[in-house]
């Protein structure tokens, strides 16, 4: 049998193999492929650099705090030692003061009584004290000013008034007196 073409010319037979065609299409579908496996890498890249940030966040906040209570501790520290300072001032002053009172009772006349007493951090001393009359004031004041302990003795008032003591009333003097301690040295 013979070979006969009815087909219109129009539909001439195709080529079974081209391979530019192949080529482009090969290439587009492994252009799509390398798109989408890049978008997606990218994509988790990201993810976990964001999972990166919320720890580092995290991580930040609670050094943050750890930051602030290092800091309060410090202060707290600052606080401490100042206490402690003031503490060992008072011990070490203790005995100093301890000293500067046993030299006024040392000092004092069974007539005289104190009222108060002030010294300050310069060695001056104030007291208000109460006795019987201006005789005995006098008595203390050569008293303090013989005292090798006690300088620069000065009278500041002298104020007579009365008490009640039990059916009678007792005139007494309340008198002032400031002037400078010179500590002896411990021994």
């Amino acid at each position: 049998m013979a070979n006969i073409n009815l087909l219109p010319i129009e539909y001439k037979e195709k080529e079974k193999f081209n391979i530019r065609r192949i080529l482009i299409i090969l290439f587009v579908v492994l252009l799509a492929f390398g798109t989408v496996y890049l978008y997606y890498y990218l994509e988790l890249q990201i993810d976990y650099k964001e999972q990166q940030l919320r720890m580092m966040k995290t991580e930040l906040a609670a050094l943050e705090k750890i930051i602030k209570e290092v800091k309060d501790l410090e202060k707290d520290k600052k606080i401490v030692e100042g206490r402690i300072e003031v503490i060992e001032g008072l011990i070490k002053n203790q005995t100093h003061l301890s000293r500067i009172l046993g030299e006024y009772s040392a000092s004092l006349l069974d007539e005289v009584w104190i009222d108060n007493l002030s010294l300050s951090a310069n060695q001056t001393f104030d007291f208000t004290a109460n006795t019987y009359n201006n005789y005995l004031i006098a008595k203390y004041m050569v008293t303090l000013k013989d005292d090798p302990t006690f300088d620069n003795i000065e009278l500041a008032y002298v104020r007579k008034s009365t008490i009640k003591e039990e059916d009678r009333d007792i005139e007494i003097v309340n008198f002032k007196l400031s002037g400078l301690f010179i500590p002896k040295r411990a021994e």
